[in-house]
């Protein structure tokens, strides 16, 4: 039947549709690991792992919906053959009385014959048919014609008026029968229709939920590839104090100043009541303002993630790096090489930040800091 042909392509190309799905939704099913102690984290309000859950639910749901399109197309086909059978029934019943209408039409000549052969002999009646034989066997023969016919003529009359009866019955099922498969049919045609559509709209929700699972996971990766390139540039452990050889290292560095201008000191270098010992130095000024290298180097990591907030990171030889945090855009990318003076980022507030400001961290080998300010002195 072309309505199951097209029920099974439309089945195969949902059921290749699925595989592909899940396939897809198989590279993005697996956690990140926990960042290194340090490192850029993101809290996102709703994980890839858990949009793959509402992707999952959804295709549950989907697996119910063909089940019941599954089902809704084997009660059609079982309302169609219904309404075959009662109209194969009336058939046959009609069949039934013709036949027995062309058996009564014989009878009907035969008496006929018969008739007519008392007219012309003159007789009036069987009797007098009967009194006219020329002999015993005529007149035996005359009697068995008279007798057959009669009981032939009740037996037609009687199967005729009982096919007649059941072909009527068959009729009047078939009418009843053919209202009720229609009703069932037109019934399952809606009920098909809605299942169609509803069907649509879950592919559609799965399509939607699908690329936003792609879409958190590709930001989760990027925080784990700004953790991995934060962790390579920026180490890990403890940050402290430099030492007077290594205060020594990042003074013959000649750093120059972050901004083109003078800017406001928000924050020292040192400690703070708040929140434990500073080991940077915070500028105020406006969102968008250039900020500059401050020697030349490498741009070991420039990302976004955690409390930096949009940072620079930046190898300056000699085991000596400057860190950029809080910013708003990145003007540089890791790999990337800079000469002192040039723009790498513009000023913001992101990260663990209260308002605009740029914190500037320099550091020596293992994560030893000094502060900025001691090369600025006089700005």
């Amino acid at each position: 039947m072309m309505y199951m042909d097209t029920t099974n392509s439309r089945y195969l190309l949902r059921k290749s549709l699925l595989h592909i799905l899940l396939a897809t939704l198989l590279a993005v099913s697996f956690l990140l690991l926990p960042f290194l102690q340090g490192a850029p984290t993101l809290a996102f309000a709703v994980t890839s792992a858990e949009k793959q859950a509402e992707v999952d639910e959804a295709f549950r749901r989907l697996d119910v919906l063909q089940t019941e399109i599954n089902q809704i197309s084997i009660d059609y086909d079982a309302a169609v053959i219904v309404h075959a059978l009662a109209e194969a029934n009336m058939i046959a019943a009609k069949e039934r009385e013709e036949a027995a209408l062309v058996r009564i039409g014989e009878l009907q000549e035969q008496l006929g014959e018969l008739a007519t052969s008392m007219y012309r002999n003159g007789n009036g009646s069987y009797l007098d048919v009967l009194f006219g034989t020329q002999s015993f066997l005529e007149f035996i023969n005359c009697v068995d014609l008279i007798n057959r016919v009669n009981e032939q003529n009740a037996l037609l009359i009687a199967e005729t008026k009982e096919v007649k009866a059941e072909a009527e019955a068959a009729r009047i099922e078939y009418t009843e029968q053919e209202r009720v498969a229609l009703e069932k049919q037109l019934e399952i045609g809606a009920l098909w229709e809605e299942k169609l559509v509803t069907e649509a709209s879950l592919l559609t929700e799965i399509a939607a939920l699908q690329q936003v699972a792609a879409e958190l996971l590709a930001q989760e990766e990027a925080v784990a590839e700004a953790a991995r390139q934060y962790t390579i540039a920026y180490g890990s452990g403890s940050t402290g104090l430099a030492n007077t050889e290594q205060w020594g290292r990042v003074y013959a560095l000649n750093i120059r100043y972050p901004f083109a201008n003078h800017q406001k000191v928000s924050s020292h270098f040192g400690p703070r009541s708040f929140d434990g010992f500073h080991f940077g130095t915070d500028w105020a000024c406006p969102t968008g303002t250039p900020i500059l290298a401050i020697a030349d180097g490498t741009v070991a990591a420039a990302g976004s993630g955690g409390d930096m907030g949009v940072y620079v990171i930046i190898l300056h030889g000699n085991g000596i790096r400057s860190l950029y945090m809080h910013n708003s855009n990145l003007a540089v990318s890791a790999g990337q090489s800079v000469v002192a003076g040039e723009v790498i980022a513009l000023y913001g507030s992101t990260g663990n930040s209260t308002g605009p400001h740029l914190h500037l961290q320099i550091e020596v080998d293992k994560r030893k800091a000094v502060d900025p300010m001691s090369f600025y002195q006089g700005i």
